[in-house]
């Protein structure tokens, strides 16, 4: 049994924190004057964006399962191959998506649009801030495969590169006024570069090389299905962060999301998932998470938007539940009908580029692609 194949339950936990984050997000917007101003159980709801740091950690994870291989950590493909497989998995849906949100800001917002905020998103620039928000994640992902790649694509004294850059963040943070500052929200080069939810990557990839040195493990199976018993398990680990008061991109919130997540992925990825429609569904969700993520906010501003102007639907809980359930519902329609017919095309494309090539060179087996 091949350790990379067939992780199914990271599938499951990729959607749920996508789930998360639209959650998350919904309710900081209701939360909003603009749209509302109503704060719902002390801002609990609101925890749900935190589930970015948990893709994080998958992030890291995946990369060094798919990427990695045998004892001495070599590459599987070239270092081509790595770079065009990551430029194809995220940056044509990027690029819509910021196009298509500057747009809409544009045209029922009537906002002026920030052109250098755009491009610097556009481009993943590590300076100042990024419109749309949700792309600081990406460039911080950037940072991350960047890093990783010189790291193991390189001399093998490179490699610590990579445990310099994980550990930065408490360099970092020494220079701020307290051990508990945020890293984020003050984009400067250095606070992007040395942004605490590093630590979160380094946990995935210390997760990612364990699982590739140990023999193909058997499954585990949970008492209930892992659909559900993943989703509660990140309902408690989110419940928990905001029970413990606990501040976005400190390094108590960083170390405490990424030891749960550590251990939440290792469930995920060692749980035994049945055939059914459960799984089907968790699997949808963890496909289309990438979708949900970048185009959630499009569909959410203009429902919000609506509700305020109009009136409707006074009912806040039930204003979140239905926009949430719209926003996703689209977001996995612009999977199925742009995002996957697009990159299917566009590996194809390179698969056959490949095969032409003597030197060519892809990964095979199935396991899923890393992204926020």
């Amino acid at each position: 049994m091949d350790n990379r194949a067939e992780l199914v339950g990271i599938q499951f936990l990729r959607g749920f924190c996508a789930l998360g984050v639209v959650v998350g997000h919904c309710a900081a917007m209701i939360a909003d004057p603009k749209y509302g101003g109503l704060t719902l159980l002390g801002g609990a709801l609101e925890s749900g964006s935190s589930g970015v740091d948990i893709f994080f950690v998958i992030s890291g994870f995946i990369m060094s399962v798919v990427v990695l291989k045998g004892s001495d950590l070599r590459p599987r493909m070239t270092l081509s191959a790595y770079a065009t497989r990551r430029f194809v998995r995220i940056v044509p849906m990027m690029w819509l998506a910021i196009l298509s949100y500057a747009l809409l800001q544009r045209g029922f917002a009537r906002d002026a649009i920030d052109w250098a905020a755009y491009a610097r998103a556009a481009f993943l620039i590590p300076y100042s801030y990024v419109k749309p928000d949700i792309i600081w994640t990406l460039r911080q992902e950037l940072i991350f495969y960047s890093l990783f790649a010189l790291s193991f694509f390189g001399p093998r004294a490179s490699r610590w590169l990579l445990v310099a850059w994980v550990v930065s963040p408490i360099a970092y943070v020494a220079f701020l006024p307290s051990w508990g500052a945020t890293t984020g929200y003050i984009d400067s080069p250095w606070s992007i570069l040395f942004s605490s939810v590093n630590i979160e990557f380094g946990m995935g990839v210390g997760l990612g090389l364990f699982w590739n040195r140990m023999s193909p493990p058997s499954d585990w199976r949970l008492p209930v299905h892992p659909f559900i018993g993943i989703g509660v398990l990140l309902t408690a680990i989110l419940a928990v962060y905001w029970c413990g008061g606990l501040i976005s991109q400190t390094l108590p919130s960083v170390i405490f999301l990424g030891l749960c997540g550590t251990g939440l992925v290792l469930v995920s990825a060692r749980s035994h998932c049945p055939q059914g429609w459960l799984t089907r569904l968790g699997g949808l969700l963890g496909d289309a998470s990438y979708s949900i993520y970048l185009f959630h906010l499009h569909v959410l501003a203009g429902l919000l938007a609506l509700r305020a102007k109009f009136a409707i639907l006074p009912n806040a809980p039930l204003a979140i539940l239905l926009a949430v359930l719209v926003a996703t519902s689209s977001s996995i329609l612009i999977h199925l009908l742009v995002e996957q017919p697009m990159t299917g095309w566009m590996r194809r494309a390179l698969a056959r580029r490949a095969k032409a090539s003597p030197t060519g060179s892809q990964e095979q087996g199935r396991a899923p692609d890393a992204a926020v």
